[in-house]
């Protein structure tokens, strides 16, 4: 399995905006992908920051998803006028789970 954190900073007052889209696009979007095992975004308690964390079944699934360069970070056109910046994204073989 491949957990995946997406994170970025959000462009001041958009904080609520990227939680309405990650309830009503980014979280269905991702749940609705083979191979995608969870997905979870939240945003900062001051509405600076947000995160998306994704586990993947394996990296043929993450791809199916993101594509030939998975190891960037996917920005999907209606969350890009919210963010203040090109987002971050880790990846990390999971261990261990519960």
């Amino acid at each position: 399995m491949i957990l995946r954190v997406w994170r970025c900073r959000l462009k001041p007052g958009a904080g609520e905006e990227f939680r309405r889209f990650a309830v009503e696009t980014a979280l269905p979007m991702l749940r609705a992908q083979v191979g995608c095992l969870y997905a979870v975004a939240g945003v900062s308690e001051d509405g600076v920051e947000a995160s998306v964390v994704t586990v993947w079944r394996d990296l043929e699934a993450l791809k199916k998803f993101a594509g030939e360069r998975w190891w960037e970070p996917y920005i999907h056109q209606r969350e890009a006028p919210l963010l203040d910046e090109r987002p971050s994204v880790s990846h990390y073989k999971v261990s261990a789970a519960f």
